[in-house]
């Protein structure tokens, strides 16, 4: 791991981690609340309110998704803002569809209004961290392309 890639996978991370929290304090928030798949009060028993979160934790998984975007954009051979967003919304499309729709499909975690939004809110999000992880990947150096899939 050189250090481009790990200031990348780091910058990403975070950037992940404040996109996903603007999402849901703006957006996510209210429609959670708006379409409840549950009781409130069964919700209010799923989730930690702000004060009990576990920050390890969410260091840890801001890290994974960061890093697993910094490594999809790398792999992909994208090395600008656009070839990342570009990438990084195939990427995202696949990998959120594969999580929003598997829980709406064998839990009442989510409402079918709800998967949609929490959908295009998360794919926007892991879109604009690729975006900034190819970016970061390819300040100073010549666009290369990916070795074929054959």
């Amino acid at each position: 791991m050189n250090r481009r890639f790990l200031v990348s996978g780091l910058a990403t991370s975070i950037s992940s981690l404040l996109l996903n929290a603007a999402a849901y304090v703006f957006i996510l928030k209210d429609v959670y609340r708006a379409h409840p798949p549950i009781s409130m009060e069964f919700m209010k028993q799923l989730h930690r309110p702000p004060g009990q979160l576990i920050i390890w934790a969410m260091g840890v998984t801001s890290l994974a998704m960061g890093f697993l975007v910094t490594t999809a954009m790398k792999w992909s051979g994208a090395r600008t803002l656009a070839s990342g967003f570009k990438k990084g919304l195939v990427f995202a499309a696949l990998f959120w569809g594969s999580v929003n729709f598997g829980l709406f499909a064998s839990s009442n975690f989510f409402s079918q209004e709800a998967v949609f939004v929490d959908y295009a809110c998360s794919v926007t999000a892991m879109a604009l961290s690729g975006a900034l992880a190819a970016w970061l990947l390819g300040r100073g150096k010549r666009a290369k392309e990916p070795a074929s899939a054959e």
